[in-house]
């Protein structure tokens, strides 16, 4: 049956309502509220992980698990995503040869990029984009990280360290390490137990990481940052961190500005990544100095063919002279 004939008139499709198409000023007024609003969250959240000591031990946990981010984007990962472990942009992901399952939404984030201004001259930027952790892409899903016992870690530091460690009985009374500008070395008290040592030799790593050499290095003023730097690494290669306590450090920050307080908490992500590849290129080399076992070597070796030695001969005997 013909329905045509039934219509009266051509028949009318149904409009398609178009997106209206922004001028370029309209398309930059936009974006700036935007970014405006997405500042204002940043700062509630910053607040946010200095509202009491667990508040911040959780940011400082979400820090450690996740791969290395800037530290607006890994306070937005927290609320926004907290058990993501790597996180890359559609693209990024694409250049590292997997791709994001269809159907995923994105996380939104501050996406650095480089570009050319108006007088030709470079320059860096950002802009608010999204992008997705490694659990949203095809393909086999990390192993999980490794877990190393404390003593391990401390020979990795020892290894590797990039702050000369000397072992002294002369640390103050209740000090269990110390950094000494002056002569730019860590000084250890001996045979504590490991964990306690290895806390130690990574608080006062990260405190080193803080001078710049320029003879105004104020240990105290980092007190604070080297120990949650510590925490964050002790807390990444799985070490019982129940010791630690920042509701101190809270107090301490709780009349800052939030981008002073995201400074300092710029300052203990900088500090704590700096131990972390510090202790895993110490085992790494640990790993490739293992001394294999003689008795269940692997290695072929191709047959010796012995050669046959010649027929000794005879010797004529020589005329004595008279």
């Amino acid at each position: 049956m013909d329905l045509t004939k039934l219509v009266k008139g051509p028949a009318e499709e149904e409009p398609v309502q178009e997106q209206p198409k922004l001028s370029k000023e309209e398309y930059a007024a936009l974006k700036k509220t935007e970014r405006e609003e997405l500042w204002t969250r940043i700062d509630a959240l910053t607040a946010d992980a200095f509202k009491d000591g667990s508040s911040l031990r959780g940011f400082l946990d979400f820090t450690a698990q996740c791969s290395p981010e800037r530290i607006e984007n890994l306070l937005l990962f927290h609320s926004d995503a907290p058990e993501a472990t790597w996180l890359k942009t559609f693209d990024e992901w694409k250049e590292a040869g997997r791709s994001v399952r269809g159907g995923e939404a994105g996380y939104t984030a501050l996406i650095g990029q480089d570009y050319t201004r108006e007088d030709g001259t470079a320059a860096s930027g950002y802009y608010v984009g999204k992008k997705f952790d490694v659990s949203q892409t095809r393909g086999r899903q990390p192993n999980r990280a490794p877990v190393y016992a404390a003593d391990e870690l401390v020979t990795a530091v020892f290894t590797n360290s990039p702050v000369r460690l000397a072992v002294s009985e002369a640390v103050p009374e209740g000090i269990q390490a110390q950094y000494v500008a002056q002569n730019r070395t860590i000084y250890v008290r001996n045979n504590m137990d490991a964990q306690t040592t290895f806390l130690a030799i990574a608080r006062e790593q990260a405190a080193a990481s803080y001078d710049i050499h320029d003879g105004r290095f104020s240990r105290a003023a980092y007190s604070a940052q080297s120990y949650c730097a510590a925490y964050v690494a002790a807390k990444k290669y799985g070490l019982d961190v129940r010791s630690f306590s920042f509701e101190r450090v809270c107090q301490m920050c709780s009349g800052l500005e939030p981008q002073e307080q995201r400074s300092f908490l710029s300052d203990v992500k900088q500090a704590a990544y700096t131990v972390a590849r510090t202790v895993r290129r110490g085992l790494n080399e640990l790993e490739l100095s293992a001394t294999p076992e003689p008795a269940y070597s692997v290695e072929v070796h191709a047959p010796v063919e012995k050669t046959e030695k010649p027929a000794r001969t005879k010797k004529t005997p020589q005329p004595q002279r008279e």
